[in-house]
């Protein structure tokens, strides 16, 4: 199953979302159109974390012939827009620091998932039209320097800078390790400015 292709193609149908849910239904009906085998898709999906009392929750999980686990994030700058006689009304999220570490959590949580055999491959997916997402800082100084994705790749352990507010890091102390090396390629969509991250995670 080429999970890039089928996003192309969900992200020529429709390149804008009213929430993060909405992407996330959208992508997953995608998924089930372009099945060439039976699958099941699950949204939300309830993956226990070893050593730990919680549950951690895959966006789309796709069970097959192999276990496929999809996180998606959803980032945006204000937008008022009318799209085919359907009016969005995106929201300035802001917080880009934060959102940036997300997403790289995200990678962290697909690796354990892969590492524990609880899916075979994973896909981190980031969708947004906020360019502070995909372009080089004005200051090289920034907190979130160490979680920058406008670079071309990224692994081991990443760290707020020691200057980083508490304010800034609550609920995000811990720092992210990516045992694998990633490169960092940001994609076009048809319209409205919007780009795509795509990294994939095996084991």
């Amino acid at each position: 199953m080429d999970i890039h292709q089928i996003l192309t193609t969900a992200l020529n149908k429709r390149s804008i979302f009213h929430s993060e849910a909405d992407f996330q239904h959208h992508f997953a009906w995608e998924i089930h159109r372009a099945a060439n085998a039976e699958v099941d898709i699950r949204l939300e999906f309830p993956l226990s974390s070893v050593g730990s009392n919680r549950w951690e929750y895959c966006d789309v999980l796709i069970r097959g012939a192999s276990t496929i686990g999809i996180e998606l994030k959803y980032k945006t700058k204000k937008l008022s827009v009318d799209v085919d006689c359907e009016l969005f009304e995106l929201k300035q999220q802001g917080a880009q620091d934060l959102g940036r570490y997300d997403f790289l959590k995200d990678i962290c949580r697909l690796e354990s998932w892969c590492e524990q055999q609880k899916i075979s491959k994973g896909y981190a997916i980031l969708l947004t039209n906020d360019p502070s997402y995909w372009s080089m800082p004005l200051r090289t100084n920034t907190v979130d320097k160490a979680f920058r994705l406008h670079r071309d790749a990224l692994q081991g352990e990443l760290r707020w800078d020691s200057s980083a507010s508490k304010g800034t890091t609550r609920g995000r102390e811990t720092n992210l390790v990516l045992k694998n090396r990633y490169s960092l390629t940001w994609f076009d969509t048809p319209r409205l400015g919007f780009r795509y991250l795509l990294v994939e995670v095996e084991r």
